[in-house]
């Protein structure tokens, strides 16, 4: 019985991270904020968008990713 609910949890947890996992690829995070490879890219290379670089593979922590897009919000106007 315990074996059922160790793989229970850990099928939870699996599930969860598949939804929002520690770190995006280039291609998830595009697919993630509608935008192109290309643009993630130039982020990078600009400075706004943080990075963790591994030889020439680019991954982005989920953390990184949130407050880039706080940063970016712009405030509804008031009217």
């Amino acid at each position: 019985m315990r074996k059922l609910t160790s793989v229970a949890v850990t099928s939870k947890k699996n599930a969860k991270e598949a939804q929002n996992p520690e770190f995006y690829t280039v291609a998830q995070l595009a697919r993630l904020l509608q935008l192109t490879e290309m643009t993630i890219y130039r982020m990078v290379h600009r400075g706004e968008l943080p990075c963790y670089s591994i030889g020439r593979v680019k991954r982005f922590r989920h953390g990184d990713v949130e407050a880039f897009l706080r940063r970016c919000r712009v405030p509804a106007a008031k009217g």
